[in-house]
Formats: structure tokens, sequence, C-alpha cells
């Protein structure tokens, strides 16, 4: 995994990153990676890459530099501009080297996590409700409950609002089970028969229109894509901007990317901060509380509502329930929304405003400290050491461009020399 920040002010850009990799279904940790790169070598734009380093088995680090080679001293007015400019790249100079068999192979491995993932949601459903069941039913029974949880949460998904990525937007379903049905009715018949399914033409359907929406829809925080950041200055902007792309794979010759939103510095918001990946410890720090903390309450306090709820019904069986219970959801929300607005008000803006009038070499510093905080926690912590190694950093300033701060020795200078040498020669 990776840890990785953008911060900006009105005078310059400080991007640092992380040296982790993890490789293999062993999750073995290396940490010589290269995740932080200039994006041209004559104008003040950065990237950073973050979760997958590659693209359908390209490393992204070939990628960037091709396309750094491929722009040359050419600019955008705009800071996204790049962005957009970059996945066109992609499209029209590396689609050509993914086969139909990566694509099929992703789609395969893309209908084993969705549905191991819903059975591990429809297990818990089904626990939950043979304990609200007064007497304990059969083994028939538990499967004929587990079936019906199972496809009513695959109807929900197919029906979950979400926006569909750019390339897709005319993306039919009936061209969708055109391209991957024999592929795909491949897989089927042993996932009936493992989880004890009913195997008809109306099952199969739902599930192609639930994993059909997935690939079509935004990305979820539990997919393996690949995510960049883009920083600096466009050739019009006198104040910096960052933003981030997440980009998948190629499905019926169509790539899954999708934007997020630009943050940009202006004349009333003179700071910005950005952490991506693992963004736990950076959280914490702005916020004052580890937002895991914040999830298990949202998870705790209404389990306590209900058995609340339940109390005062037993004792006084004249109450209405669905009444109380809307109480309860209010102030719930209420309770949400005064600690939001007291983090913002007691942490997080006080923090941003300083960043605004902070000197460069203090935003190196406080960029540097968080992610050796996120590494720190990492070691000290029961998970995989997934952040750490060098902390690469780099600033980017309108007129000066894009300056290393720290990076990490691969090869011998006088031969990184050369090769600098060699590709300013060739621009």
């Amino acid at each position: 995994m990776t840890a990785e920040i953008g911060i900006l002010n009105k005078t310059s850009v400080v991007l640092a990153a992380d040296s982790a990799v993890t490789v293999g279904r062993v999750n073995k940790v290396f940490n010589n990676a290269n995740k932080l790169f200039p994006l041209s070598l004559y104008e003040p734009v950065g990237i950073m890459i973050y979760n997958n380093a590659s693209w359908m088995g390209i490393p992204f680090e070939i990628i960037i530099k091709s396309y750094t080679r491929k722009i040359g001293k050419k600019s955008f007015n705009k800071l996204e501009e790049y962005r957009q400019d970059f996945i066109l790249f992609i499209k029209e100079n590396y689609s050509s080297f993914v086969d139909s068999n990566q694509i099929k192979d992703f789609i395969e491995m893309r209908l084993y996590e969705m549905l191991d993932k819903l059975m591990e949601v429809c297990k818990k459903a089904l626990e939950d409700k043979c304990n609200t069941l007064k007497d304990k039913p059969s083994e028939e029974e538990k499967n004929e409950i587990h079936e019906r949880i199972f496809f009513e949460t695959i109807d929900k998904i197919s029906t979950i609002k979400s926006e569909i990525l750019p390339d897709f937007q005319n993306y039919k379903l009936e061209e969708f089970k055109t391209e991957f049905k024999n592929y795909i009715n491949k897989i089927l018949p042993g996932f009936y028969i493992t989880y004890n399914l009913t195997r008809n033409a109306k099952s199969t359907s739902r599930i192609y229109k639930a994993l059909f929406h997935e690939l079509i829809c935004s990305f979820s925080q539990e997919e393996d894509y690949s995510g960049l950041v883009i920083a600096g200055y466009g050739s019009e902007e006198i104040f910096p901007t960052i933003c981030d792309v997440k980009i998948g794979e190629i499905i019926s010759g169509k790539l899954r990317y999708e934007f997020s939103s630009l943050g940009k510095v202006t004349q009333n918001k003179s700071a910005i901060v950005r952490p991506y990946a693992q963004r736990d410890m950076v959280d914490t720090f702005f916020q004052g509380m580890n937002p895991d903390i914040l999830k298990k309450m949202n998870e705790i306090i209404p389990v306590e509502f209900e058995t609340i709820i339940e109390k005062i019904s037993k004792k006084y069986p004249d109450v209405n329930k669905s009444e109380i219970r809307t109480y309860f959801k209010t102030g719930f929300k209420h309770i949400n929304e005064k600690l939001k607005t007291y983090a913002s008000k007691e942490y997080i803006q006080p923090v941003i405003s300083s960043i605004g009038y902070l000197r460069k070499e203090d935003l190196i510093e406080l960029a540097e400290s968080l992610i050796n905080i996120t590494s720190v926690k990492r070691k000290t912590s029961d998970y995989l050491q997934s952040v750490g190694g060098p902390v690469d950093i780099a600033i980017i300033t309108k007129y000066e461009g894009f300056v290393w701060i720290k990076r990490k020795e691969i090869i011998d200078k006088d031969l990184n020399s050369i090769f600098y040498n060699r590709e300013l020669k060739q621009l």
C-alpha cells in the first residue's frame, strides 16, 4: 500500500510519498518503490501513484515517463488538462498492449471478488436472522433464507444510483452479455454448487446485471484500482491545483476511469491538504480523533438506542416504538452534525489556516512528518507494515518548477546524470 500527501498554499505545492510496495498474494513488502515523478521536465507539474502501481500489467512508471517524453515542452492552461491528456495518452498508446485474455481474467477476478464479498455479507445477515427466530431453523430452511438474502442483496446492487463512468455512458447490458456470456457461464456453475444456490436463467440474469452495474459505475473503496495524483500549475494559473484520477481496466475497448473533484487554492482558500491511500493518521491529526473510532461509534450508538427502545416498550407497552425510534434517529443525526462542526471549528480549520501562511521549509517538514507518523503507526500495530522506507519529497512552485527535496538513490549519481541528460537531448 501507500501513504502520500499533497499540501498546497498560495506559494507552492509539496508532494510526499513513502517507498513501500506490497507484492504478491503473500503480501511481501519492499521499501524501494518510486511513486513520485515530475510530469513535465519544463512545466511546474508533478504526479504521484497510489494503490496499484501497474495498469493491466504495465508499470505506471513506464507510462508516466513515456508521457513526459511525449509532451516535451507542451503546456496546458489549466492543471486539470494534464489529467485529461494523460488519460487520452493511455487510450491511444497503451490499450493495444492489452489482449482479450487479460480482460477476461479481470472479469473472472471481479466476479469472484464481488460474489465472495456478497457471501460474507449474506452469511452475517443469515446469522442475525437465525438469532431472531424462536425455533432453530433446519439446514434446509437455512439454505432457503440464505438464498433469499443473497438475491435480495444482488438486486439492491443493481438498483444503487451511482454515477456512470465517462466511457460507459452508452454501454448497454446486452453488449456486455454478448461479449462475456460464454466466459462467465463457465464460472457460475461451480459457484451455484459451492453455495447451494438454485441455478436458473432468472438467477443468472440477476448476477449479470449486478456485475454489469459494478463495472460501469463509480469505483468502490475495495477495488484494486490505480490512483494518480497530479498537482502544480497550468500556464494561466497563479495559484496551484491538485486533482486525482482512479484508473481501472479496459472493458470492451472502453477505459474505466473516474475523475475526483479539483482542489484549487484561491484568494479565499489559502491552503489545501489531501492525503491518499492510507490516510487514517493524517485524518487523526486534523480531526482530533481517529476515523476508526468515529466509525465504530456510528455502529455502536444505533444498536444501543435499539436496545433502549426495546426496554422502554417492555416496561411501557402503550408506547409507540416507531415514534421513539424516530426521535433517536433524529438525535443521532444531530450528534454527528455537532461533532463534525466542532472538529471543523476547533481542529481542522485552525490547522488549514496556519498552513496557508507556512514557509516552504515548514510545508516540507509537515508533509514528511505526516508520512512518517503513518509509517510508525503501521510498525507498532498488528497490521501489515505497508507504509515505510525513505520518504520522497518534491516541491513545486510557479517559476522554479518541480524540485526534488528528498529522493532515494536507486542508481549511481553519475549514471543518473547520464540518463537525465540523454532524456533532455532526445526531447
